[in-house]
């Protein structure tokens, strides 16, 4: 699945979060490991004096890059892996995807946070302008989440019922395929009110002796059918996941998207959320403005997200 994993470094140990993770999947893919470290420019901008007939810029020093990802790609090639080096020029986001193409990534894997512009939050720097940009699958670790060792038993996958984010069962699939992770499936059917509500996907809810209670929570007697059609959504996937082996559990709940995936995720101790970039309504600008970076507010688990920019745009409905 993943033949070539972009590791983007900056010396910093934040940055090498990323690294057990990469570990692990290597180890499962054989695949080819490629560490990588921008070298920006020491001044990006500057009062240029009219007088002056050349403009000359400080000279850096790659030397100390280098050897620090020599030092990474010898340890990996110590324990018997494909590890390259790439040592980038310019301003990092558009360095990192120079490199991306260039290597043909499979998969960009880098932490939150690190020095210089990664020092900031997630979704004000490089890592939110790699994100915007990149065509590729994007692993992104927190860098102040204490990891002991890598398990990813559970895998939650959020799902809205469209196309867009369906596309992210398949890399959900091959990390539970190496891992024997189960699949744990997620749709909300959103409403304003605070209060989340789990509901029972092995009810009828048509039935008044089922809907009464659960309607009497939620205070909506007209959402029998959406709920219907959610659940008859995630039963039909539980199916087809299950008849190709996969161990796959499912939750319907009721209530905001962020609020909910992340009590479930909390609930059933999740090593990895699976999600893509674009779906419905609250996953239209998932990543910077919307479900993804509220849900990474509030959790410490890694994120795998993936593009769907690809698809054809459908029509907006009430999240998941």
């Amino acid at each position: 699945m993943y033949q070539t994993i972009l590791v983007p470094l900056d010396g910093s140990e934040r940055a090498e979060k990323v690294i057990p993770y990469v570990e692990h999947l290597a180890q499962y893919e054989q695949a080819k490991v490629v560490f990588a470290e921008a070298i920006e420019p020491a001044t990006r901008s500057a009062v240029v004096n009219p007088e002056q007939e050349e403009v000359t810029f400080k000279p850096q020093n790659i030397s100390k890059v280098k050897e620090y990802l020599e030092s990474w790609r010898d340890k990996f090639q110590s324990q018997g892996f494909t590890a390259e080096i790439l040592l980038l020029r310019g301003v990092a986001v558009d360095a990192i995807l120079h490199a991306a193409d260039i290597v043909k990534a499979d998969l960009v894997a880098m932490t939150s946070q690190g020095y210089t512009g990664l020092s900031k939050m997630f979704y004000g720097s490089v890592a939110s302008g790699v994100f915007n940009r990149l065509q590729r699958p994007l692993l992104i670790v927190r860098s102040g989440s204490e990891m002991a060792e890598v398990h990813n038993r559970n895998i939650l996958v959020p799902l809205d019922g469209s196309k867009r984010s369906e596309k992210a069962i398949p890399h959900a699939k091959g990390i539970a395929q190496l891992y024997g992770a189960q699949l744990l499936l997620v749709r909300v059917v959103r409403t304003s009110q605070q209060a989340t509500v789990a509901v029972d996907v092995n009810q009828d809810f048509r039935e008044p002796q089922v809907s009464e209670p659960l309607f009497n929570k939620v205070g909506r007697h007209q959402e029998v059918e959406r709920l219907q059609k959610a659940k008859d959504y995630l039963l039909n996937w539980k199916s087809t996941l299950q008849e190709r082996g996969f161990s796959v559990d499912v939750s319907l709940l009721y209530g905001r998207p962020i609020d909910s995936i992340a009590r479930i995720a909390k609930n059933k101790d999740v090593d990895l959320i699976a999600m893509t970039s674009h779906g419905q309504s609250g996953l239209e600008r998932i990543f910077y403005g919307s479900v993804a970076s509220g849900l990474m507010h509030r959790l410490s688990c890694p994120f795998l997200l993936v593009r769907a920019s690809d698809l054809q745009r459908e029509p907006v409905k009430n999240f998941v």
